[in-house]
């Protein structure tokens, strides 16, 4: 037993031994330096991680301003197109009553046209009868009548005879009236 004994002497007993004051120092002042360096590491991701959720935070205020942009835009460009869709319906209505009244508005210019047309050819028919009748009556009480002087030639009146030489004649004025004769 002996050899027993010395063998955990030499070997066993040394590592059951309290470690010296120094040696706890060491490794104290070891795990020290171990945990600032942990700690000082702890501070960096923490600093760290704070800038990136202010970076993120800042990026996200700047998504949701851009979405609200973006949202006022197309709600914008939807009021728009109901605007434009509504003044649309109203131009198309306007133009379909229009189709719808413009026949309505010929028929009514023609018939007036037709009505106005048949005035004239009375009134016309009525002018050659007083005008026939005019001429008979004057060509029995002798007077000539505006009627037998068309066709003749101008002849230049008295009055303008008589005047003096020094001043020159007014010129007459005179257009033969053509007759156009409306068929009936």
């Amino acid at each position: 037993m002996l050899g027993a004994h010395a063998i955990a002497k030499k070997y066993l007993f040394p590592h059951l031994k309290p470690p010296t004051l120094s040696a706890y120092e060491a490794d104290k002042e070891a795990l020290a330096a171990q945990f600032d360096a942990a700690e000082q590491l702890l501070k960096e991701i923490q600093g760290e991680t704070q800038a990136m959720k202010t970076n993120i935070e800042e990026q996200r205020a700047k998504v949701e301003a851009v979405v609200q942009e973006v949202t006022t835009a197309v709600e914008e460009m939807k009021q728009g197109e109901a605007e434009v869709r509504d003044e649309m319906r109203e131009i198309r209505a306007e133009v379909n009553s229009m189709q719808d009244m413009l026949p309505k508005m010929l028929d009514r210019v023609k018939d007036q046209e037709r009505q106005s047309y048949s005035e004239l050819q009375q009134e016309l028919k009525s002018l050659k009868t007083l005008l026939l009748s005019s001429r008979d009556a004057s060509a029995a009480t002798g007077p000539p009548s505006i009627l037998s002087q068309i066709g003749k030639r101008p002849s230049i009146p008295a009055w303008q005879l008589a005047q003096p030489a020094s001043t020159p004649p007014p010129v007459p004025n005179i257009a033969t009236p053509n007759e156009t004769e409306t068929e009936e």
